[in-house]
């Protein structure tokens, strides 16, 4: 009985293959097999799918691939293997190579709002470094990479930030021979802080005339700086 049973159930699997393999081969008869089309470029790719008797659909858009280069097949339908009529349509998708974002105008902005159009883009904010009286304060004055420069999603933006805002300056005059009471009206009407006078010796001019002065003329002046004469006595 068991001898009899083991036969039968050998007999009923060996049934199912044979089955199986004629249900293929009639399924599979007069297709055929989708080639490898990955990688390949265009040309290489339409070539050999009509050496088969495939036609060869290109779709728009292209797609961005780490692995295919740009020009080459990075996508197929139906995919590798599959098994279609002959005359059937095989549709691609070009590689436009790795994606690249270009690094956003963010220029001019203050720190908060560049780092959200860094992000926005779909970029990060790499090292901020500051500088100081180079244009309006808290604006963004550089990246790097440069505007518009394509770097991989996720690239880092280094930002160069203005800290504090650039100071006015002026080209000090010259304040020797002039009076005391003539430096303070010009200090005053320049909004230019002045120190207290030294007095000196000097025979021959009367007091209150300006003998030197700090910074000298020619220099750059702003309105933080202090100006010191030196003035007859």
């Amino acid at each position: 009985m068991a001898h009899r049973l083991l036969a039968a159930v050998v007999f009923t699997l060996c049934s199912g293959v044979v089955f199986w393999f004629a249900l293929v081969h009639t399924v599979h008869r007069g297709t055929l097999a989708v080639p490898d089309l990955t990688s390949k470029t265009l040309e290489d790719a339409r070539q050999q799918a009509h050496d088969i008797g495939l036609e060869l659909v290109v779709d728009e858009p292209g797609v961005f691939s780490v692995s295919v280069g740009a020009g080459a097949v990075a996508r197929q339908d139906p995919p590798p293997g599959f098994h279609v009529k002959a005359g059937s349509n095989v549709t691609v998708r070009v590689s436009l190579g790795d994606e690249r974002v270009a690094v956003p105008d963010i220029r001019g902005s203050s720190l908060s709002s560049a780092e959200r159009e860094v992000e926005q883009a779909g970029l990060s904010t790499g090292v901020r470094a500051r500088v100081e009286q180079q244009g309006a304060a808290d604006r963004v004055i550089a990246s790097g990479p440069p505007v518009g420069h394509p770097i991989p999603p996720g690239g880092a933006v280094d930002l160069l930030v203005n800290t504090s805002p650039a100071s006015r300056q002026w080209g000090m005059p010259s304040m020797v021979s002039h009076s005391f009471a003539e430096i303070q009206s010009f200090c005053r009407a320049n909004r230019l802080r002045i120190g207290q006078a030294r007095e000196v010796t000097y025979p021959g001019l009367p007091a209150g005339i300006v003998l030197r002065q700090h910074p000298p003329a020619g220099s750059p002046v702003t309105l933080s700086d202090v100006v010191t004469v030196w003035v007859s006595r």
